[in-house]
């Protein structure tokens, strides 16, 4: 079968189907090594994963220790494909099928310690995405939000308030922006 590898925890090795309809999925060694520069913050995380697609950080995270997961999904195909699986495995992984500035609002009270983008190549509202995950998703006082964009790119021009830039992590055609929580939230 083929289709994404879940590379580590209680879910290794089992697959995720691609979604055929515009969906490029983060490589295996990007999305190994987001999970090892975030390392022991997954453990008992709150995971929110925004421009979901397969669903595979959403999976990767529950496999590797996440309490949670919420996967925010615009096409209905991909949310039902992930929400099947959820049920099939057994996996706390919750699915929001919306655009992403109305999947934010469904968020409810969840709080979130973890949160990563993986918006299309070619998306033109990182600014917009970077305040919305700021202002609007409720983060936990040490909350990492993490970014995924097209390399040699700079989509960040407007400072948030409470999210501060910490890294870059670069991985051939894939760089991801680190931005953490730099004030408690009440």
């Amino acid at each position: 079968m083929t289709g994404l590898r879940v590379t580590a925890g209680t879910l290794r090795g089992r697959r995720i189907p691609v979604p055929p309809h515009a969906v490029r999925p983060t490589s295996e060694r990007a999305r190994q090594a987001y999970f090892n520069i975030i390392g022991e913050r997954i453990d008992g995380a709150r995971f929110l994963d925004l421009f979901a697609g397969s669903g595979i950080f959403s999976f990767e995270a529950v496999s590797r220790g996440a309490a949670t997961a919420v996967a925010i999904e615009y096409s209905r195909h991909n949310a039902e494909a992930i929400e099947r699986i959820a049920v099939n495995w057994n996996a706390p992984v919750r699915t929001i099928n919306a655009d992403i500035f109305a999947g934010i609002k469904r968020l409810d009270t969840a709080v979130f310690d973890l949160v990563y983008a993986d918006p299309p190549y070619e998306y033109e509202r990182y600014d917009e995405l970077l305040l919305a995950i700021d202002n609007r998703v409720p983060l936990a006082g040490n909350a990492l939000a993490v970014i995924e964009h097209k390399r040699r790119s700079e989509p960040f021009r407007k400072k948030p308030g409470g999210l501060q830039f910490v890294r870059r992590a670069e991985y051939g055609e894939v760089w991801m922006s680190f931005f953490e929580r730099t004030e408690v939230s009440s």
